[in-house]
């Protein structure tokens, strides 16, 4: 009987380590499914930037609302060039006329004011034809990139765009060295691929706008 009792001890040692070993096995199994799933939350894909780019020399060549302007302006440009040319046959008339006249003569005295008064009239008009069309010219402008902006902002907001960007195509085989350093410093785009391009987007939409509030004119 004696001898039984060192082996009740033992077992019972060994029952108290299985026991801690199994709990500790359990904590490292825990542990370990727990890093698991933070790793698993950390390497999951985020959800990426949604990025657009907008070729704006593009958009405002085949804007068809910028081409009946330009034609608009080309006219207003033309009447004020052919009062200016009438103004200066005018002057050219009547200095020719002058020139027939006797000096000290009323008449050629008479003439010559004329021609200094309409020659003022004609600097005068040539100045105020070209203030008018500068402005006429920034306000088209302004006009219309406000308005291109706005289809743009437009787009972002309906499709869920994080970032669109201004695309220039400057054209390099023209001028010197200066203004083809400048032509290179102010290209903000060097690279996107055809899928994140909605230039074609804005066009088509700026164009539908467009076609619609001209029908029926």
């Amino acid at each position: 009987m004696k001898s039984e009792k060192p082996v009740k001890k033992t077992s019972r040692k060994i029952n108290i380590v299985f026991v801690v070993a199994s709990f500790a096995s359990l904590c490292l199994l825990s542990l370990n499914s727990i890093q698991a799933k933070e790793s698993g939350a950390a390497s999951a894909p985020s959800k990426g930037l949604k990025v657009g780019v907008v070729d704006l020399n593009n958009v405002f060549e085949k804007y068809e609302k910028r081409k009946a302007f330009d034609v608009q302006l080309k006219e207003q440009e033309k009447q004020y060039q052919k009062i200016v040319n009438d103004k200066k046959k005018e002057l050219v008339s009547l200095s020719e006329k002058i020139q027939l006249l006797d000096l000290g003569s009323e008449a050629r005295k008479k003439d010559e004011e004329t021609f200094e008064k309409k020659n003022m009239e004609l600097e005068s008009y040539a100045k105020f034809a070209e203030k008018s069309l500068m402005k006429k010219y920034k306000d088209y402008f302004q006009n219309l990139y406000t308005e291109v902006c706005k289809e743009v902002e437009d787009i972002g907001r309906r499709e869920q765009y994080d970032l669109i960007i201004k695309k220039d195509e400057p054209e390099l085989q023209t001028g010197g060295i200066s203004e083809l350093q400048f032509k290179v410093g102010i290209k903000t785009v060097l690279y996107n691929s055809d899928s994140v391009n909605i230039t074609a987007q804005v066009i088509d939409n700026l164009n539908k706008k467009y076609s619609a509030t001209t029908k029926g004119k």
